[in-house]
């Protein structure tokens, strides 16, 4: 059975891993993360069809792990969640239940990010030879646009009718995606038509995962919904923010542009 580090969790072994993964195990490790634990109790036939993969390919994401098998990986599985109620885990959850839910929220939405898919989205919104497309979730489609076009050009918000916009999608572009619940199918159309085109899709989603999340290269969850949008906010602002450091002087250069073309007009 796999070693892991003192109060390290499967699901944390899942995330730091998460990049050693072909894109069909990675699909294995989401629906994994999205339905913890208990998507790991199912059969090897369950979680494929979930994943929308190969039973074989549930079997190597469970050696790839460093276990000898689907059934040593559930018996892992099912160890450390026996033990969880006198982890410093549980404590730790306990601590959490005194905090306000919107912090709760967004602590557990940072600490459930796979490091992999966060380093991807940075490296793919940063690369100024990318023109950058935003669609779903109007207010945070918005916020994350305006975000972006102040610290790199070529960064767009997919409008209503979409077809005009996205036609003309390529490899070289990125679609970011914004889709919570009730998921929107007309959002999976766009997000599959653009893997199609072999563009990048980049995904924003709840912790259920958006069925556009079968399309999508990088998978980025929160504990946000309709009603409570404070995580996916607190996201969109990291994900800006790194990729602000990753343009270095030249992305600040532009913010400060940015900043005062906006004081010319306001005073003007």
């Amino acid at each position: 059975m796999i070693e892991r580090v003192l109060d390290e969790t499967l699901a944390d072994v899942i995330r730091q891993r998460l990049g050693e993964c072909s894109p069909a195990e990675r699909k294995v490790a989401r629906v994994l993360l999205a339905d913890y634990p208990a998507a790991g109790f199912e059969t090897v036939a369950r979680l494929a069809l979930r994943a929308g993969v190969s039973g074989p390919t549930v079997v190597r994401f469970a050696t790839r792990l460093g276990f000898q098998g689907f059934p040593d990986f559930q018996r892992g599985l099912r160890t450390e969640t026996t033990a969880v109620g006198q982890s410093p885990t549980a404590r730790d959850a306990a601590l959490l239940a005194s905090v306000d839910d919107a912090t709760q929220a967004m602590v557990r939405t940072v600490a459930g990010l796979p490091p992999y898919d966060v380093r991807e989205a940075v490296e793919l919104l940063a690369d100024r030879r990318r023109q950058i497309y935003v669609v779903g979730g109007s207010l945070l489609a918005g916020y994350l646009h305006q975000l972006l076009a102040t610290v790199r050009p070529g960064v767009h918000v997919v409008g209503a009718p979409p077809v005009a916009t996205i036609a003309d999608l390529t490899s070289r572009d990125v679609l970011v995606v914004f889709d919570l619940p009730p998921y929107e199918p007309v959002v999976t159309a766009l997000a599959r038509y653009a893997a199609k085109q072999h563009a990048k899709v980049v995904l924003f989603t709840a912790a259920g995962l958006s069925p556009a999340a079968a399309h999508a290269e990088v998978v980025l969850p929160s504990e946000a919904s309709p009603r409570a949008l404070t995580p996916a906010v607190a996201l969109v602002e990291a994900i800006a923010g790194r990729v602000l450091e990753r343009l270095g002087l030249e992305g600040a250069h532009r913010m400060e542009q940015a900043e005062a073309l906006a004081g010319d007009l306001t005073t003007g």
